[in-house]
């Protein structure tokens, strides 16, 4: 075996190799959390987004990569073992758009607190824009979720009738 290969050698046992799994998890979720919060006061609260480009981008690629392997291996989330449906992509889209919306008000009273009608206008509608199009999102990943969902469900039962036949 060369020294490459067992440099990248496990040689841990499941169940360490399942808390490993764990903490890369909380791990995760924790940058990716703080990655977020730090962008909303330094971009937004502090700075109005002049500094926070490659938090943005670091920020979009794991959510995006992260969305994309969900939808791909036909899993949601550890809380529901299907797909969730519309009224779910509905609630789900909520969220987002109360947060723009809160935040454009954030920003936009520090810019122009005289204007409180134009800072409320510009935050409904980019609470509505923002619902609109995490709606499609959810709504076309969903689907994706969907279909690859069943594909590796109609792929398991083939599986097991190829073993009863043997």
């Amino acid at each position: 075996m060369s020294k490459f290969k067992r440099l990248f050698e496990e040689k841990v046992d499941e169940r360490q190799k399942m808390d490993l799994l764990m903490v890369e998890h909380y791990g995760f979720w924790l940058m990716f959390w703080l990655l977020l919060a730090e962008m909303i006061i330094q971009g937004i609260i502090l700075d109005e987004g002049d500094k926070i480009l490659g938090e943005g981008i670091v920020f979009m690629v794991v959510a995006v990569f992260v969305t994309v392997s969900w939808a791909w291996k036909g899993v949601w989330s550890y809380q529901s073992k299907k797909v969730p449906g519309i009224k779910s992509y509905l609630v789900y889209s909520l969220w987002p758009a109360l947060i723009v919306g809160a935040l454009r008000i954030l920003s936009g009273v520090k810019e122009n607190s005289g204007n409180m009608e134009m800072v409320l206008n510009i935050s409904a509608i980019s609470a509505a824009y923002t619902f609109s199009i995490s709606f499609l999102i959810f709504l076309i990943g969903g689907g994706f979720a969907k279909m690859r969902e069943k594909k590796l469900e109609t792929e398991a039962a083939e599986e097991a009738e190829d073993e009863e036949d043997k």
